[in-house]
């Protein structure tokens, strides 16, 4: 059965600049050519998606230890050696290779013995159709700026033994919201085929010396726990030396679905949660449902949003499967019933 995580989330930025833009695809209105520009869509500043993955991959780094595969570049090419089988990230964050590999004899003599085996000999070469790709299990939105349209322009010196250099900065605040997906069920299991134009993991004989199989239970739960802790302690280190501020999300909603498109995107806005949009998904998605609904709130700078716990668990008090909690709580909760159910 299919089984997706949909998530909002919502990160408050008191004085930030998380994710820089360039000169070149900025509007620069007042022709000032020193400016440093922040990524924005419609008006509203952005963080993308690319930079919060980016950041739980440090995450899963430096704290949970994980190890992420060596890329290099080869003109216009990116190439790595993915893995999924044995590397979380391949398996979570997906990949795309595509290439053949052309090997000298001598080459192919330095392989270890089982890569070897998944080279085929064509004349005086050796080759392997290296070409694979596999979807991302994550699945994310840009967080925007849902409660303050304004990206505000700060004027700086740069002191020097000459003439000073001035220079534009440009920061925000609010209150930032993005959705993702996380897909349960296909964490830890792979798509072996010899036919390079479809998705896949492995060839068959790549699979075979590898010994590549789905993960276990318990293996494929660490990985999902690890990737929502990465979302949970997500800190986006983006210019934070002058514009410090906590990015890990103050507010989340999350639950499993068998189908569909993420439910619960557009419940937050400028007023903070819309209770009758929530109420109206959820009861249009009922059918999809396989979890519990978990709400977690923290505390906010900003009190002038209805994003209270108190206020939510009132709001929603009719349903007796939305659980609301603080943020880590909710996590927490999310994951044992996960446990069980999975």
């Amino acid at each position: 059965m299919k089984r997706m995580l949909n998530m909002n989330y919502v990160i408050e930025v008191l004085d930030g600049r998380l994710n820089g833009s360039a000169v070149e695809v900025e509007s620069n209105k007042d022709g000032f050519n020193n400016t440093t520009f922040t990524k924005k869509i419609g008006g509203r500043a952005k963080v993308s998606a690319v930079c919060q993955k980016a950041n739980m991959k440090n995450y899963m780094c430096e704290v949970l230890k994980e190890t992420i595969g060596e890329k290099t570049k080869e003109g216009k090419q990116v190439l790595s050696t993915p893995n999924p089988y044995a590397n979380l990230f391949d398996d979570v964050f997906g990949f795309m290779l595509a290439t053949k590999i052309e090997l000298t004899e001598g080459e192919y003599k330095e392989l270890p013995e089982d890569v070897q085996k998944t080279f085929e000999k064509k004349g005086k070469k050796y080759t392997n159709n290296a070409t694979k790709k596999r979807t991302s299990n994550l699945q994310m939105s840009s967080l925007i700026n849902v409660s303050n349209r304004r990206v505000e322009t700060e004027f700086n010196v740069c002191a020097t033994s000459g003439d000073n250099m001035p220079y534009k900065i440009e920061t925000y605040s609010g209150i930032m919201s993005g959705i993702a997906n996380l897909n349960i069920g296909k964490i830890g299991e792979f798509t072996i085929s010899d036919i390079a134009s479809e998705y896949r993991d492995y060839t068959v004989k790549e699979a075979e010396v590898l010994g590549v199989e789905n993960l276990s239970r318990e293996d494929k739960l660490s990985r999902i726990e690890k990737t929502l802790n990465a979302l949970e302690y997500m800190s986006i280190k983006g210019n934070q030396t002058n514009h410090l501020t906590d990015t890990k999300p103050k507010f989340i909603i999350m639950a499993d679905y068998g189908w569909g498109n993420n439910v619960f995107q557009g419940v937050i806005n400028k007023d903070g949660l819309d209770i009758e949009m929530l109420k109206e998904s959820i009861d249009q998605n009922e059918e999809y449902r396989l979890s519990n609904i978990y709400i977690g709130v923290n505390k906010f700078f900003d009190k002038n949003n209805n994003l209270d716990l108190d206020t939510i668990r009132e709001e929603l008090r009719e349903y007796d499967f939305i659980k609301v909690d603080n943020v880590h709580n909710t996590f927490k909760n999310y994951i044992k019933e996960l446990r069980e159910n999975i």
